[in-house]
């Protein structure tokens, strides 16, 4: 959990904050150094948190329903709903990022590879069994590729 100062900063030392934040992340090497810095800085509920998060996002721009990411993701509906009505539906700067990267093609592998492995479960659902053939073939074309 969360615990703030009731003390407000001024914005220019947010702002600075920011910037600091911004640098550390942004001048990480590779994933091992970023995972690092995340670790050490970022506790483990707030990691989930935050990934959470972006994964709603994520999962309602590759268009699921609101139920079905909330049953995935272990979220309620009204989470899912919130940063719909906050982001998605409003088409915020967050969200065109988001897009540009899924229509370019340069979304991550293991991020498709996460999704997959969360939404894809042959045994259970009907069906699933060809989406995890049809996933693996598109893994191993990516390492093909060497993407």
């Amino acid at each position: 959990m969360v615990h703030l100062s009731k003390q407000y900063l001024d914005k220019e030392k947010l702002r600075k904050l920011y910037q600091l934040f911004f640098e550390l992340l942004s001048r990480s090497a590779n994933k091992d150094n970023f995972l690092l810095i995340i670790t050490d800085f970022i506790s483990p509920p707030e990691q989930i948190m935050i990934s959470k998060r972006i994964a709603i996002i994520y999962l309602l721009t590759k268009g699921l329903t609101s139920s079905v990411i909330a049953d995935y993701l272990k979220v309620s509906k009204s989470t899912v709903s919130k940063y719909s009505l906050l982001f998605y539906e409003k088409e915020t700067e967050s969200i065109q990022i988001i897009r540009r990267i899924i229509s370019k093609g340069k979304i991550l592998g293991f991020i498709d590879d996460i999704f997959s492995d969360l939404l894809i479960q042959p045994g259970v659902k009907i069906g699933h069994w060809q989406l995890k053939h049809e996933h693996k073939r598109r893994k191993e074309e990516r390492k093909a590729l060497d993407v």
